[in-house]
């Protein structure tokens, strides 16, 4: 069955070395091999990375599920608002890509691009609804060359269906149970405008 966030950040042909998965909440990963772990109990599971001499960063939050709003869209808007707008200066709406529904899954992603330090970074959201329940996954970066640490991510995950009655805690040791239909697309990154555009690349028959 095709991954519904197996997609591609920018093209590139390296790929990053991953561990085996692991289960927080709904979302079973393979996390990136080597990245500094943060775990807030409740919240989040972060993995970071930097480049001392290029400056270059990426940081990948996993964060815990709770109650769906009623629609991917209605969760994806409420967790754009809280998790991106409100701790990053992004001031464009996001370019977004959605898929069907499978599994009793759906998911919608979104990328901005934001000011950080002397440069530009961009914030990757990705959304999964289903069962009542809602998770996300956010990615920053600002470099190209962790692109395909993201999308090797993505690719991994699997959903987790919750259990009936299920409350907002995290469970590490549970094993995931689906993976929804393929997402995928790639950024594509302007040097005249400094702009960033998502574009979709029909999954594959």
């Amino acid at each position: 069955m095709k991954n519904i966030l197996s997609f591609i950040v920018l093209c590139l042909s390296a790929s990053a070395a991953l561990a085996q998965k692991v289960t927080y909440d709904l979302i079973g990963y393979a996390p990136p091999v080597a990245w500094q772990k943060e775990v807030k109990e409740n919240t989040y599971v972060s993995y970071t990375t930097t480049n001392q001499q290029s400056g270059g960063y990426c940081q990948i939050f996993v964060l815990l599920g709770v109650n769906s709003k009623g629609s991917i869209a209605a969760d994806f808007e409420h967790e754009w608002q809280n998790l991106i707008l409100k701790q990053y200066k992004v001031t464009q709406a996001p370019q977004i890509t959605e898929a069907k529904a499978e599994d009793g899954w759906q998911a919608k992603a979104g990328i901005a691009p934001f000011a950080f330090g002397n440069g530009t970074s961009v914030v990757m959201l990705t959304t999964v609804t289903g069962y009542g329940r809602t998770a996300s996954i956010v990615a920053l970066t600002n470099s190209q060359d962790y692109s395909p640490a993201i999308q090797d991510l993505l690719a991994s995950v699997e959903m987790k269906k919750p259990a009936v009655g299920a409350s907002a805690t995290a469970s590490p040791a549970a094993k995931p149970t689906s993976k929804p239909t393929a997402l995928q697309g790639y950024m594509d990154y302007s040097p005249f405008t400094k702009t960033w555009t998502w574009r979709l690349r029909q999954p594959p028959p």
